[in-house]
C-alpha cells in the first residue's frame, strides 16, 4: 500500500513539474528578448555595473527613467519613484510620515530589488557605507525600513550614475576611516549612558 500511494504522488506532481519546466523556459525567452532590447543601450549596462543588479532590474530601472536629466536633483528622482517621505508642514511644525509610495510600483520594486542583490553579496558589500547605515538603521528601525531607506540611498547612487555616465565606482563606496572611528566613539557613548 506504502508503494501505491507514493506512486499516486508522483503522478500528482508530474505536471507541476511540467508546468514550471515550461515557465522557466518561458522566462529564458523573454530574458533573451529583453537582452536584444538593452543590448544597445548604455545608461543599462552602466546599470549593470552595481553589485547585485541584473539584467531585468537595470531594464526596468531605465524603462521608468526615460531621461534621466528630466529630474533635477537625487530627491526629485526619488520622489519619482516613490521612495520619498511624507511631509506635512503647518506653521512652525513639520511632520515626516511613510514614504509617499507615488510615482510606479515597478522602479520602486527595482530599487529594492537593488537593496535585496547587495545583501544577497554581502562577502562582496559588506565594506560598503551604505551597507553599515543599512545595518545600524535596521537594530533601531527594523528591516523594512531599512531596507526603504537604502532603496532611497540607491536612487541616488542610481542618479549619479545615469548623469555623470559613469560605472558604479565600489571604491566610493568605502567609509572614510574617520566616519568608522568616530561612529565606534559614538557607540561606546551611547552604551556607557
Amino acid at each position: 500500500m506504502n508503494g501505491r500511494i507514493r506512486g499516486n504522488a508522483a503522478q500528482a506532481v508530474k505536471p507541476l513539474l511540467v508546468a514550471i519546466d515550461q515557465e522557466v523556459s518561458e522566462v529564458k525567452e523573454l530574458e533573451r528578448a529583453l537582452s536584444a532590447l538593452v543590448s544597445a543601450d548604455e545608461d543599462a549596462a552602466l546599470l549593470q555595473t552595481i553589485l547585485g543588479v541584473g539584467l531585468i532590474t537595470a531594464s526596468t530601472v531605465r524603462a521608468y527613467t526615460d531621461d534621466i536629466n528630466r529630474y533635477e536633483s537625487a530627491k526629485k528622482y526619488a520622489a519619482h519613484a516613490g521612495l520619498s517621505p511624507w511631509v506635512q508642514n503647518s506653521n512652525k511644525t513639520i511632520r515626516h510620515g511613510h514614504t509617499t509610495k507615488r510615482g510606479p510600483v515597478e522602479l520602486r520594486t527595482a530599487f529594492v530589488r537593488m537593496v535585496m542583490g547587495m545583501l544577497r553579496l554581502q562577502n562582496k558589500t559588506d565594506g560598503y557605507r551604505l551597507m553599515y547605515r543599512y545595518r545600524a538603521m535596521k537594530k533601531s528601525r527594523g528591516t523594512g525600513k531599512s531596507i526603504i531607506a537604502t532603496a532611497r540611498k540607491m536612487s541616488a547612487i542610481v542618479y549619479a550614475i545615469l548623469r555623470r555616465k559613469q560605472p558604479f565606482d565600489p571604491s566610493k563606496m568605502t567609509p572614510d576611516p574617520r566616519y568608522l572611528e568616530m561612529s565606534a566613539v559614538a557607540r561606546h557613548y551611547v552604551l556607557a549612558a
